[in-house]
């Protein structure tokens, strides 16, 4: 999974934590944290923990779907 890096920073920057407080929080490791920070793709683990840490409907917004090759899911609404 790849995220739109720039929103994920706006969080940590909005909240005052680090990547370090994060991935903590999230039960991840910090490494992960960065390479979602630095744009780089995680597995399906940490995949699954963000978005578990952020609740579906926020982090549908963060994950960078275009950079994955894949249509933004059209759950919930039609």
């Amino acid at each position: 999974m790849k995220i739109r890096k720039e929103l994920l920073q706006a969080f940590l920057d909005k909240y005052g934590i680090t990547a370090a407080i994060l991935a903590r929080e999230m039960h991840t490791d910090e490494q992960e944290i960065k390479t979602l920070l630095d744009g780089g793709a995680v597995n399906e683990a940490t995949a699954r923990k963000f978005i578990y840490y952020f609740g579906a409907d926020e982090a549908v917004k963060m994950i960078d779907w275009a950079a994955m090759g894949k249509e933004i899911p059209n759950i919930g609404k039609g």
